[in-house]
């Protein structure tokens, strides 16, 4: 008589809790693995766009000298906290704006153009662009200061406008939502730029 040996209940119940295990760890680190597959090219598009837009605005670019050239602020519009028209070295008016969640920029008499170039592709409607300080409100862009680095308050006059030494740009871009968890990316930047008054 010959003895057939097989597993035993809780031997079965053993193999079957490992399974689990590995297969729900597993599950996890594959969808963390996809999702971040997914997140962090979003997250590397909305540094860049967020770093164009700010040298654009700092630097400038083929069409135009950004507020590093700035020879002096423009009163007409007078500056707000998503708005601000200089007048560069080349005594062109720029004016650089927050319109419908997109960074546009004027340069004298030419129509208004979504800057970075690359943003105004359909293929981004999903992107958007917006100031991201709080020292104006939620939403703030440009933050000004006058030659002894004081905040100034605003609305700007004509003549406060004339004393804006220093503005601060704070900036965020964000593919929808901007989580993780949605499989977005979304990018704060600040800088700050002196406004040297050239004659």
């Amino acid at each position: 008589m010959r003895f057939r040996r097989a597993f035993t209940l809780i031997e079965l119940i053993m193999v079957i809790a490992i399974i689990s295990i590995l297969a729900g760890s597993g599950a996890w680190l594959m969808s963390n693995t996809v999702k971040n597959s997914v997140f962090i090219p979003n997250q590397l598009n909305m540094d860049k766009l967020a770093n164009d837009a700010l040298n654009i605005i700092i630097e400038g670019d083929s069409q135009a000298h950004g507020l590093r050239f700035s020879r002096a602020i423009s009163s007409t519009p007078l500056p707000t906290a998503t708005d601000l028209t200089f007048i560069n070295q080349d005594i062109v008016s720029i004016r650089y704006r927050i319109n419908s969640n997109q960074l546009k920029r004027t340069i004298a008499a030419t129509p208004e153009a979504v800057i970075p170039g690359y943003a105004a592709n359909s293929l981004l409607e999903n992107i958007t662009l917006n100031g991201n300080g709080t020292d104006y409100g939620a939403g703030t862009l440009f933050t000004y200061y006058n030659a002894s680095n004081i905040q100034m308050a605003l609305p700007l006059t004509v003549a406060t406008a004339a004393n804006v030494r220093r503005i601060q740009i704070n900036l965020i871009a964000k593919s929808g939502s901007g989580l993780y968890n949605d499989w977005q990316g979304s990018s704060e930047q600040a800088t700050s730029i002196a406004v040297d008054r050239f004659q």
